[in-house]
């Protein structure tokens, strides 16, 4: 069946040239043309297109509005804005408020591409959804960690709580890995003081029919202090280009394999890659802070990914929860309008230094306030099969989860 595209833009001869470039292909249909914002969400309601192709110049409504109205009222529907330039914050904007993808003009032939990619997409979330009850044979829980607001901690997070989970479960047939998809500018490997012979860059080298287990296990680098597993972003933003979806969805089936716990800290900046790891996700740990800008970011994610996901997929972490800045917990959960999971104190002195020295808080300082949190978020994912030596921390997750 042929994929149903509206095309939305204030001029007509633009509005021409799209529906040329998508004629090109036998697997698009073009089933309709608007040139005005209020027009274009009435026809996505009557029409139901699988793909609006949306200019940023669209006339009456502008495009923030449309695209927040349509994620709002038609989710199903995938939005991709058409750009006259590349404008950073304006994409950060539109993205966090529901488009799917952005093209920039000139348009060519890697509209198409677009199209179909956005497309597929869209279709293995609406498979996931339906498999979603359906009974599935036991695999490694993937917990995705994310946050909208640039430095809000989620990659100190992401590493220390993964290293804590492999020590919690030392001594037990479970393993843990830790992915590293900030493939632009990951640092994981900094972090944990990793010296790295492989990226994940080298599995997207790889023929996609060849990515089993063993290969994916080949490019994990040893975390010699707990014994931790990593797959590192590559070294260089060029070679983050190479790492496409299906090489993030075929990696993290491998993983699930042969690890228990999988933890993925993402990017800020949601991308297809960014969705295929949300997607495969069972948990989603949303990390804010205790500032307004952090906030409101948290509050229109939350409410994205509740559109995306069943809401009990998803939990907040506030991190420098005892900051003294105005704002209180209470205010925080009020805005958000949900529990938050887990509250990390802040201790600038000691994450800098432990990040400088390239040894986890978690080790360097297992009895700090802030690593006795994450180990209770460790021992709470765990569940009753955390050992003896972690039930000990039985108090701090009585006051951490209620």
């Amino acid at each position: 069946m042929a994929l149903k595209v509206l095309i939305a833009d204030a001029k007509k001869e633009e509005r021409h040239k799209i529906a040329n470039i998508l004629g090109t292909s036998r697997s698009i249909s073009v089933v309709g043309e608007t040139s005005d914002g209020r027009e274009t969400i009435e026809t996505v309601r009557a029409a139901r297109p699988d793909i609006v192709l949306l200019s940023v110049a669209i006339a009456g409504l502008d495009a923030i509005s449309v695209v927040e109205e349509i994620s709002l009222t038609t989710p199903d529907v995938a939005v991709i804005v058409i750009l006259d330039e590349p404008d950073l914050e304006l994409i950060r904007r539109l993205m966090r408020t529901g488009a799917r993808d952005y093209i920039v003009r000139p348009l060519g032939d890697d509209l198409v591409g677009t199209v179909k990619g956005v497309a597929d997409t869209m279709q293995r979330q609406r498979e996931a959804h339906q498999n979603a009850n359906a009974p599935q044979q036991a695999k490694g829980k993937v917990i995705a960690i994310y946050s909208p607001q640039g430095g809000a901690g989620k990659s100190v997070l992401a590493a220390n709580l993964a290293v804590t989970l492999a020590n919690t479960v030392a001594g037990t047939s479970e393993r843990v890995v830790l992915v590293d998809l900030n493939l632009q500018f990951g640092d994981i490997d900094f972090i944990l003081n990793l010296n790295p012979i492989n990226t994940i860059a080298g599995l997207a080298q790889k023929d996609a029919s060849t990515l089993e287990a063993d290969l994916v296990e080949q490019h994990l680098t040893l975390h010699e202090g707990s014994g931790l597993k990593v797959l590192v972003a590559p070294a260089t933003p060029q070679l983050a280009e190479s790492v496409t979806v299906y090489t993030i969805e075929k990696s993290l089936d491998q993983l699930r394999q042969s690890y228990e716990y999988i933890v993925v800290d993402l990017p800020s900046q949601l991308q297809d890659t960014s969705l295929a790891a949300l997607d495969a996700a069972n948990t989603i740990f949303l990390v804010t802070t205790l500032d307004l800008l952090a906030i409101h970011k948290t509050r229109t994610a939350l409410d994205m990914l509740r559109r995306l996901y069943p809401p009990e997929k998803i939990e907040v972490i506030l991190n420098r929860a005892n900051s003294d800045v105005g704002i209180s917990v209470q205010d925080v959960e009020t805005a958000l309008d949900t529990k938050l999971k887990a509250q990390l104190p802040s201790d600038g002195k000691l994450v800098v230094t432990a990040v400088n020295e390239g040894k986890p808080f978690t080790l360097s300082a297992p009895n700090s306030p802030i690593a006795t949190r994450i180990q209770a978020l460790a021992t709470d994912i765990v569940g009753h099969k955390a050992t003896d030596k972690n039930a000990s921390q039985g108090g701090f997750l009585k006051r951490l989860f209620g």
